[in-house]
């Protein structure tokens, strides 16, 4: 006990001492190198960067009537993160947890777990959610990171325009176009973790107004520990390809035509029920693999009438031990954004969506029960969507009222809408206050209508299966959102955003126990019960919270960003069973402080230093919660030369390992390790 919390102790001190060594660092240096300049964007600058996520349409992020905060290219390239889920933990507000070399957990504001599905994951527009469980397969999720432009994370409903599954969330991934990455580039890292990653990229004109790039990635992830401290057998590899061309027809029109494709997979253990109410360590191949093209015509009709039209087609499959899947996506959307008369902004579009979905559970069985049982295991679903959204101008310059809807039909549940108020007031130029009331819906998906899935053993001899079923009579789970915001510029070193949020929740799935059937006898000798767990939409509950973000540029060579979320959840009824999470799975408080300085000699430093509160359930192996935790990372870069730049980066320096996630369905519980890794980057 003594060592623990001396351990513990020492962790927060070595963090503590880490992050003022950072701090008293920053001014030294300022006056011991050449001006120059250390930081691509200002704060002038980074606060009148363009977005689109809020409002479907280009607007200043300062401006923005929502919890909007951008991830720019040299956020990402200074923090030493190698994939799209790591980078969203500099986002305030946002809950990520890893549970293995490639598992992910990510929602925004609660509800947080393996099957996440209240938030919208878009890359260039095209939505990346799998319709089994309405979430995201993050482990395939990828593009180079020095090709994205930016990450616009919205913490609250987007479903006005963006439509259901927006709900707690939009996180909106743009990379840079052909015209930005031109010439060649490699960049290679090696390590202990990420044994390695290798990116090759070049771009070059076509013809005389068009710009093309194509790309080639690899990666390579050693396993994670276990519980016990042993290999957890989950290691991954990721091969992925693609290309971008746009260019202009003439001043009016643009083009964008892009495709990606990927294949991944490695032997994984998988902890299969047994009879005897344990589980076997079962070693099988876990494989995924797929591609998408997406085209995008842009027009300017005239000065205040723009009109675009998008078609996109992704394919996804997935296998392991104990189902397959194979998912096609097709999605058409036209969007106009005009001004009809004098102090009304109106961006209105319509969209159409097939999805064909095939799923099949696998031939292991415990007692001739599958471990998942899709019925039917195909099916068919189209969903219709239009939506309207008018930016009022009640005082000039000052005063703004949006107001919106999002109207669709699916064939889950027929027709929905969600509307949205928002009113902005730009105090001055230095100062913004919102505030808005939103309805989301979260529709159900094809687990919830169609799947029988074994999550459990509840005792032995004879042997109860518990087995979660589905439900066609499931309504939409509803959200209706009341936010507000303020954000301030004291100086022009200084920037502060807060947002708060009270969220009413209703028609939340749970689950209730239904009849047991048996008992049955075949193919052994043992008898056995199977007890179901029923869906039904009557879960309501409450969540409020704090998010806030304040950046500082001392001097023109340093910067330092401090971020922090508070939740809170209540729900009115007892904890659901067996999977049907509620509460617990987010962290009531988080907060990082990342800062960069430039050294002499083209050195820079960044470090990170994150604290995430513990989790309130119960790990699914090891009955245990979850500890809270520090995590210190740093990156030491040298630009050798105008085209080569050598970086070292440490990550989780303060542990060996700590726990983040619970194991995910059938999988190990494991541990995030320490990691180091070098990296050569070259263009030409």
């Amino acid at each position: 006990m003594f060592m623990g919390e001396y351990m513990n102790h020492l962790s927060k001190t070595t963090a503590l001492a880490s992050l003022g060594l950072l701090l008293c660092a920053m001014p030294a240096y300022a006056n011991d190198i050449e001006p120059g300049d250390l930081l691509n964007l200002s704060l002038e600058q980074l606060s009148n960067i363009e977005v689109t996520s809020v409002s479907k349409k280009s607007e200043k992020a300062s401006e923005a009537a929502a919890a909007i905060y951008v991830l720019t290219q040299d956020d990402i390239h200074r923090s030493g993160m190698t994939n799209i889920p790591e980078l969203l933990r500099q986002v305030p507000g946002l809950d990520v947890a890893q549970s293995g070399s490639h598992q992910w957990a990510v929602s925004s504001r609660g509800s947080n777990d393996q099957f996440a599905n209240k938030m919208l994951v878009l890359i260039d527009g095209r939505s990346v959610y799998t319709p089994l469980y309405s979430g995201v397969y993050w482990d395939v999720q990828d593009t180079p990171l020095e090709d994205i432009e930016r990450i616009e994370v919205i913490r609250g409903p987007g479903a006005t325009v963006w439509g259901a599954n927006a709900v707690n969330g939009v996180i909106n991934i743009i990379t840079k176009s052909a015209k930005d990455t031109q010439g060649a580039f490699v960049s290679q890292s090696v390590g202990n973790q990420l044994n390695s990653m290798t990116t090759a990229r070049y771009g070059t004109k076509l013809g005389d107004n068009g710009f093309v790039r194509a790309y080639a990635k690899y990666d390579n992830n050693d396993e994670f520990k276990n519980m016990a401290g042993s290999g957890a057998n989950d290691a991954w590899d990721k091969k992925q390809g693609g290309f971008r061309a746009d260019w202009k027809a003439k001043e009016s029109e643009k083009f964008t035509l892009q495709g990606d494709i990927y294949e991944s997979g490695n032997d994984n253990t998988f902890n299969l029920l047994q009879a005897n109410a344990t589980t076997l360590a079962t070693d099988a191949p876990e494989k995924a693999k797929g591609g998408n093209v997406l085209g995008r015509w842009e027009h300017n009709i005239a000065k205040d009438s723009d009109m675009t039209l998008q078609l996109y087609f992704d394919e996804a499959k997935r296998s392991n031990v104990v189902y397959e899947s194979d998912v096609k996506t097709f999605d058409v959307d036209v969007q106009h954004v005009w001004t009809p008369i004098e102090g009304n902004e109106v961006v209105w579009g319509a969209g159409y969506r097939l999805v064909k979905s095939e799923f099949e559970g696998n031939a292991n069985t415990v007692l001739g029960i599958p471990y998942i049982t899709f019925t039917p295991d195909s099916r068919s679903d189209n969903l219709f969507s239009a939506f309207i959204q008018d930016k009022i101008t009640l005082l000039p310059n000052s005063l703004f009222l949006t107001l919106g809807s999002k109207f669709e039909k699916n064939d889950f549940t027929g027709f929905e809408y969600q509307p949205s108020g928002r009113l902005t007031w730009l105090v001055d130029d230095k100062q913004t206050v919102w505030s808005s009331v939103s309805r989301a819906v979260r529709t159900p998906n094809f687990a919830n209508t169609n799947a029988q899935v074994l999550t459990g053993v509840v005792s032995a001899g004879p042997s109860v299966f518990l087995a979660r079923n589905s439900s066609n009579t499931l309504n939409s789970e509803e959200l209706v959102a009341y936010e507000a915001g303020y954000r301030i510029e004291p100086s022009k070193k200084t920037s502060i955003d807060i947002a708060t949020y009270y969220n009413d929740y209703s028609r939340l799935m749970s689950g209730a126990l239904g009849p047991a059937t048996g008992p049955f006898f075949a193919p052994g000798p043992v008898p056995y019960f199977l007890q179901t767990v029923v869906p039904t939409s009557v879960g309501t509950g409450h969540s409020w919270g704090l998010e806030t973000s304040f950046k500082w540029t001392p001097t023109s060579y340093a910067d330092l960003a401090f971020g922090y979320s508070l939740e809170q959840l209540k729900f009115d009824q007892a904890e659901p069973v067996y999977g049907f999470p509620f509460d617990g799975r987010s962290p009531q408080q988080q907060f990082n402080i990342r800062s960069t300085i430039k050294l002499p000699y083209n050195v820079e430093w960044s470090s990170a230093l994150y604290y995430v509160d513990a989790l309130k359930f119960v790990d699914v192996n090891t009955g245990n919660e979850i500890d809270g935790y520090y995590r210190l990372d740093t990156r030491l870069a040298w630009q050798a030369m105008d085209n080569l730049e050598l970086s070292l980066v440490g990550q989780n320096l303060l542990d060996n390992q700590h726990q983040e996630f619970s194991g995910f369905l059938y999988q190990n519980s494991s541990q995030v390790p320490r990691a180091f890794y070098g990296n050569v980057s070259v263009k030409f």
